[in-house]
């Protein structure tokens, strides 16, 4: 037994795939040139119609870290969860089929989680355009522990991805629910995760490469049901750990709420939504945690709310929202 123990990897790597022959054989070549050697690549087929399971077999045969699992379609969540049940090693690390690591990405977080005992180890990443190549490091830097990871994670003060990171794998032996849906199921997962009180490091490195394409997921239109649906989402699973988190737990709900509608309303495509019931909700709560918000949101964030009260307003709300991406963007390339 001790001897089965010991051949385990220490970190498995799960890759869901769906029709992404253009991109896996990228991806399955930067996971072979890793400097780390003690892991385990699990790729999950999630029942592509293109040259994915053959791109995916052909590295599986040159290299015996790789293993191949088919499954019929069912989306990134359902491929995750088969890759988890799949996984041997004591840590997790998640990576898109159409996304690279550099060569030392397992090395760097694995250090840390091994020899610091961190639940999870995150580190930034760079956007791979066809022109260009642009980093983005994390907004948040200091460790994490207690609630942290799951107030951040609630109003995305720090990336909401599963990617760029390693987890513990303990902290999936819990009762999580993999959500099906088309936007934020990283963001669910992670608040999942950090109901867990995980002990969380960030580090200065940019070792993951998000490769922008069309048609992928968070690409897709965000309309005032979706919010909707996501905060039904997000109550069931605090209200399912409200004995950690006590009074506190509309407060969170409210943090959720806020981001997933600023977010809505920026958009200059979207419709006046601030007649809804959602949008009346938060207004009002709103209200009764008015000087607490002050240190989650910027003044600019609850005008754009105060303003969204008024179908007349969205024309400046629309320009408030532009004059913050610019004043982001200028930020960005002042800092490069």
């Amino acid at each position: 037994m001790e001897e089965r123990e010991k051949s385990k990897p220490a970190v498995s790597v799960i890759i869901p795939v769906y029709n992404l022959e253009n991109y896996l054989d990228t991806c399955l070549d930067s996971v072979g040139r890793q400097t780390y050697g003690d892991f385990e690549a699990i790729v999950v087929d999630d029942g592509s119609t293109d040259g994915s399971q053959a791109v995916a077999r052909r590295h599986a045969e040159r290299d015996a870290r790789i293993v191949v699992v088919r499954t019929v379609n069912q989306g990134t969540a359902r491929a995750r969860e088969t890759g988890i049940r799949h996984a041997q090693g004591d840590y997790i690390c998640f990576l898109d089929g159409d996304d690279v690591w550099d060569s030392r990405m397992l090395e760097k977080l694995a250090a840390i989680g091994e020899n610091g005992g961190y639940d999870i180890v995150c580190c930034d990443y760079k956007r791979i355009c066809k022109t260009y190549e642009a980093p983005r490091r994390e907004m948040r830097t200091s460790d994490m522990q207690g609630l942290d990871f799951l107030v951040a994670s609630l109003y995305h003060a720090i990336s909401v991805t599963v990617w760029g990171r390693l987890y513990r794998r303990a902290l999936f032996e819990k009762e999580l629910r993999h959500y099906p849906l088309r936007l934020g199921e990283d963001s669910l997962l992670n608040i999942q995760i950090g109901c867990q009180q995980p002990r969380v490091r960030f580090i200065d490195y940019v070792g993951y490469g998000y490769v922008q394409r069309g048609g992928s997921a968070n690409r897709s239109p965000l309309d005032i049901g979706y919010c909707v649906k996501f905060s039904e989402a997000v109550r069931a699973e605090l209200v399912r750990h409200r004995d950690i988190l006590g009074d506190r737990l509309e407060f969170y709900l409210l943090l959720n709420k806020m981001r997933w509608y600023l977010v809505y309303l920026r958009k200059s495509h979207n419709p006046w939504a601030g007649g809804t019931e959602f949008a009346r909700g938060i207004n009002a709560e709103v209200g009764r945690y008015r000087a607490e918000l002050g240190g989650f949101f910027s003044r600019c964030d609850r005008l754009l709310l105060r303003m969204d009260r008024r179908r007349w307003m969205r024309p400046g709300v629309l320009a408030v929202s532009t004059l913050m991406r610019w004043g982001k963007s200028l930020k960005r390339r002042l800092a490069h």
